[in-house]
């Protein structure tokens, strides 16, 4: 069977990698054995004072680059769907001023838990992203570490011992030697060793074009329907799940439809949505 390995060069804090995850959400439902991602730590702030992103207007050097920062996420938004919370949000400060302890996380999990560091990278970005969390804090990210299912002790030891950075050091020479300039960047390899290198945020539909082309079109997408099951595998490996994630996991013909399923699935008792402004989370009771 032919077989997809998508090595994501990303950042736990990079908006267009939360905009992705629904994107991730759709290639697990729809190529389950048939597609596997691996994440590579790419460091998107190593410094706020010395960071500039001219194109988003923000600037390290100025005093409001929270304000900047969100400006930019909110921006974003209407495009990827997924919830940002403004109140509270106030990632960077003097005692923050780097994603790099996200991303030496993120490699603490990837060491000492491989099976649930996705999901613990995952809960970051949602941390982050839609409960303004200061996801830097060593003691939110043990917190996210033990909701992930991994080893509190184990994961601090692998903060402590320098073990967790010095994997995170490999990765961003994987980063550098690779040519990767933008986050998300993807690089799919068929089990044919045919490659293409994806750069930014794509759809679901961008990369099964890039299957059809590595694969000459004999990987094929499975249906998947709504199925209460999936949905309950998907927030027990990956968290509470957005909105825009459970409308793409499934085949549904509608937002509508979507939120109708998860309404009857929510007044049965077993689940609880949380909003944030226009969208909601939906947890497994």
């Amino acid at each position: 069977m032919e077989e997809i390995i998508i090595t994501s060069y990303t950042d736990p804090v990079c908006v267009w990698c939360w905009a992705t995850e629904p994107v991730l959400r759709a290639l697990e439902t729809r190529y389950p054995g048939m597609v596997t991602v691996r994440q590579v730590m790419g460091g998107l702030v190593r410094d706020m004072h010395d960071f500039e992103d001219a194109d988003n207007h923000i600037s390290g050097a100025q005093a409001d680059l929270n304000t900047q920062v969100m400006s930019h996420w909110l921006q974003t938004a209407p495009r990827h769907r997924m919830p940002i919370q403004k109140a509270g949000f106030a990632l960077f400060d003097e005692e923050h001023p780097s994603t790099y302890p996200q991303n030496i996380a993120c490699k603490a999990a990837q060491l000492v838990s491989p099976k649930q560091a996705d999901k613990f990278i995952r809960l970051l970005r949602l941390a982050t992203f839609a409960q303004a969390r200061q996801t830097a804090s060593a003691a939110v990210q043990q917190e996210l570490a033990v909701k992930a299912g991994i080893n509190a002790d184990a994961f601090t030891q692998a903060l402590r011992d320098g073990s967790a950075e010095k994997a995170f050091k490999t990765d961003l020479g994987l980063v550098l030697a690779t040519g990767v300039q933008a986050f998300p960047t993807f690089r799919v390899k068929s089990s044919r060793a045919r490659q293409m290198m994806m750069r930014g945020y794509n759809t679901l539909a961008d990369f099964e074009r890039v299957f059809d082309a590595l694969t000459d079109g004999t990987l094929r997408p499975l249906s998947s329907p709504p199925e209460e099951e999936v949905l309950r595998w998907l927030i027990d490996t990956r968290g509470p799940l957005c909105q825009e994630e459970v409308f793409q996991a499934f085949d549904f013909d509608s937002r509508m439809a979507a939120d109708e399923w998860v309404s009857a699935l929510v007044s049965k008792g077993d689940y609880q949505l949380q909003r944030i402004g226009d969208t909601y989370l939906i947890h497994l009771l």
